[in-house]
Formats: structure tokens, sequence, C-alpha cells
């Protein structure tokens, strides 16, 4: 198996989930990116729906990119009873500065099952185990169910910070909160 090292994204399973390096087979998969509803809270908005396979290539490179250079970065989650890829999740450097952001995005078909809520605490344990500090997650002030899947998977609300060119709200990993994370059920909260 590779390692976060090698520059290449690990294996991580979860109860129903596989957090899996994407490549180029994915590109059919990802039309989700050209949804305008699950990309309703991205900044940059949904891909053109001609666009996704190109914008997706060049988002590999990055994403490789990032697990070499980082030792962490941006998994697909395949639904391992169908072995079709229904998201992502991962970590990425916030900004400039030295803090972490947990991120996840599901096609609408996942939302309300928890699915989001058990890929954030897989990462959460990745990053735990790896010894990432300064671990938080942000949202949009108006996206409720990110907010509730921050605070599902371990994390507390620590406030409000600008970040992206956006106020948002903003959740950190504690100590307290990767003991939750840590030894929470896989399956999550069949709500989140």
């Amino acid at each position: 198996m590779p390692d976060a090292t090698s520059g290449s994204a690990p294996r991580v399973e979860t109860e129903r989930l596989v957090l899996r390096a994407f490549d180029e087979s994915d590109a059919s998969s990802v039309m989700f990116y050209a949804d305008p509803e699950v990309m309703r809270y991205i900044p940059r908005g949904p891909w053109g729906r001609d666009d996704v396979e190109g914008k997706f290539t060049r988002m590999l490179d990055v994403v490789r990119n990032r697990w070499r250079d980082n030792g962490f970065g941006m998994w697909a989650v395949e639904l391992k009873q169908t072995g079709v890829v229904i998201g992502h999740c991962g970590l990425q450097r916030l900004e400039a500065g030295d803090e972490i952001e947990v991120f996840y995005l599901f096609d609408k078909p996942y939302w309300n099952q928890g699915i989001a809520t058990e890929a954030a605490r897989a990462t959460l344990r990745f990053a735990a185990a790896r010894g990432l500090k300064n671990v938080v997650a942000v949202a949009m002030p108006e996206n409720g169910a990110s907010q509730r899947v921050m605070a599902k998977a371990g994390m507390t609300h620590v406030g409000r910070a600008n970040h992206y060119g956006f106020e948002l709200v903003k959740y950190a990993m504690t100590s307290t909160g990767t003991a939750q994370a840590e030894s929470a059920p896989a399956g999550g909260n069949p709500g989140a």
C-alpha cells in the first residue's frame, strides 16, 4: 500500500467507504462537480458540464503534487457497496498559513446518510495518526449541514474567520475532538 510520503494517497477504509487516490478513470464519475446544488457553497461554483473532464485531469496533477509535497491531500471517496465515486474529502493547507483544513464534498444522492461525517472522521484519524497540528474546517455561515458534519466528527466551533475572501465559520480539531473522532463508530450518525 502506498504511503502519504510516496506522493500517492494511501487507501483508507471505513465501514461504508473507501478513501483512495483519484485516477484518470474517475473522470466519468465526477459530474457532481457540474451540479450547482452540490457546488453551492464552493466559492468558484460549479464546473461547466463540458469542462469536467479537462478540469478533472488538471486537478489530478495538483492532487498528486500535494500528496507528494505535503504527505496529505485529497481522496476520492468510493462507496464500498457499489465501487462508485460519490465525492471527495481530504486535507489541505488553509491558504498560506500553518492551519490544515479538513474538507469534503458529496453528490446529492449521498447527503443526509452520515457519509460526510464518516469520511471526515476517517480524515481526522489520518491527521491525528500523522501528528498533524492546527487542523481546522471552515464553511459558509449558511451551510448548516457542513457545520453539523464538523461537530459530529468531533471538531469544536471556534468562531468566525476570514478565508478565501469570505467570512466563514471555523471549527478546530482539539485533543478532545481527536479522541471523539478516533473513538466514534465508523458508520457515523445516519442522519448526518
